[in-house]
């Protein structure tokens, strides 16, 4: 018999999915509308298999204990209430969600067209942010990546389309407008400009022969232009991403982290100081790798470590980074995972 979870998960891929088809068809009624209500579905059903998988009581309950009901089922979490259970309040996903959620329940449908265009990259976030939580708690197997693929369109390309843009964004309404100006005027500055909160790309057109293995599509993050490359982004008026061409390049350890930016990770993501010491405690509280010195030092749970031989020394995931989050995010789940209360943030780990 399938685990409850198990079929959970489904419902939040299928949801996803669903909704990445309607918003790659403008011409459907209430498409970006559908978009965001299926996602948002998507994103429930994939907190719940989460909480479902974990042991986590979901159900709403009155103040004597008693659950309450729904024709008679038991009334589980809600969005709003399994995001605040899963981050911090200062986090980017977390941060777009709630967005995201304004977004929906503000579109005006005789304005769909301009609201698209300014909410993409909120839009984009929310369905990579997906496939980021969905793959690093369940794993690469449940990946969507290979069930979508970059669409084909000629909007924004040309100056005509470009023109019709920015007169579709005039005739916005003036609250409209305010209230997609404002959306993020109350967002904390550490994530202001984080990518999962609103992915921005710039698409620059390459020349050349290609060979069978190279990718159409490769994503640079800006901070890892040169000056010189930076200086001719700044020169478009765009930020954020960058779609290139480049050659295909084996890497040894990609995703991987050390200790030390795992504790840095970590401390970003939540109110409170983490150092290399509480990741120390972290591995040992998951036992998810041997202790120094064992002879089979190989023997990890690859989802949040791995040995590393060359160096003899272990690398951990970005789930391992995610896992440990969420059991830090709160003071009391802090003192439970870490075994001690915990301190303010004074500086970044270093």
């Amino acid at each position: 018999m399938k685990a409850v979870w198990k079929t959970t998960l489904e419902g939040a891929m299928d949801e996803s999915l669903l909704a990445v088809d309607l918003y790659n068809q403008p011409r459907q009624p209430r498409s970006l509308e559908g978009f965001y209500v299926h996602m948002h579905l998507a994103w429930l059903y994939l907190l719940h298999a989460e909480f479902k998988r974990e042991g986590v009581d979901i159900r709403y309950k009155y103040p004597n204990g008693r659950l309450k009901k729904i024709d008679g089922e038991p009334k589980t979490w809600d969005l709003k209430k399994s995001i605040a259970y899963k981050w911090p309040e200062i986090n980017p996903v977390r941060a777009n969600l709630e967005i995201t959620i304004a977004i929906r329940n503000k579109i005006e449908h005789r304005y769909h067209e301009a609201v698209a265009a300014l909410t993409a990259g909120y839009a984009h976030s929310l369905l990579i942010n997906f496939e980021d939580e969905l793959t690093s708690c369940f794993g690469a197997k449940y990946s969507l990546g290979d069930q979508m693929r970059f669409p084909i369109y000629v909007g924004y390309i040309s100056a005509l389309s470009t023109a019709r843009r920015e007169s579709l964004v005039e005739d916005l309404p003036v609250n409209t407008r305010d209230f997609l100006a404002q959306l993020k005027s109350g967002i904390d500055d550490s994530i202001a400009n984080d990518l999962h909160l609103e992915f921005r790309v710039t698409l620059v057109q390459t020349v050349g022969s290609s060979g069978a293995a190279d990718r159409a599509l490769n994503f640079i993050r800006e901070s890892d232009l040169t000056k010189e490359q930076r200086n001719v982004l700044s020169s478009l008026g765009k930020t954020g991403a960058v779609v290139v061409r480049e050659q295909n390049r084996p890497v040894s350890g990609a995703g991987m982290m050390r200790p030390a930016v795992v504790a840095r990770e970590v401390q970003r993501q939540i109110p409170f100081r983490f150092t290399t010491n509480d990741c120390v405690k972290a591995w040992r509280k998951l036992n998810c790798r041997p202790g120094t010195g064992n002879q089979h030092p190989e023997r990890t749970i690859e989802k949040y470590c791995v040995y590393d031989e060359p160096h003899g020394d272990y690398v951990y995931t970005a789930a391992f980074i995610a896992k440990i989050v969420k059991e830090t995010s709160t003071e009391d789940k802090y003192r439970t995972f870490l075994g001690k209360a915990p301190k303010p943030k004074v500086e970044p780990v270093s």
